[in-house]
């Protein structure tokens, strides 16, 4: 069975919480990415960005900084949880992306699309199975 660490996107793109907007929007279009971690100094997970958060902007129109709109302290995963808890997660919340850490600092994300080849895996061990 896969792992988080065999599934998640390491060393995804990231942007500290006083990023300005502009920066952050160019960073989700120029690597085709719909969301984006917030880490600190230290590569620790403060928040997370998304096209949605950045909607806002029409909300809030004082907002300058990446700090202003993110969503604070996202859920995550540690690298050695099991797999079934990020599915359940993102099946429960409707989440796009989880964040996955290490010893407190980012080490990668797991998307949506990141979890098809463990899907793929499983219906083939289900498909070749004896019933």
């Amino acid at each position: 069975m896969k792992t988080i660490r065999d599934v998640m996107t390491p060393d995804p793109v990231s942007v500290a919480p006083d990023c300005g907007l502009e920066e952050a929007i160019h960073l989700l279009i120029e690597n085709e990415i719909s969301g984006v971690p917030v880490v600190d100094a230290d590569g620790g997970i403060v928040g997370v960005l998304t096209e949605a958060d950045l909607l806002k902007t029409y909300q809030v129109p004082e907002a300058r900084t990446v700090a202003d709109l993110m969503t604070r302290d996202p859920i995550t995963f540690d690298i050695d949880a099991d797999l079934v808890e990020i599915v359940d997660c993102v099946m429960s919340n409707g989440f796009r992306r989880v964040l996955v850490r290490e010893q407190g600092r980012l080490a990668g994300l797991v998307s949506r699309a990141d979890l098809m080849p463990a899907v793929l895996d499983l219906l083939l061990e289900r498909h070749s199975s004896p019933a």
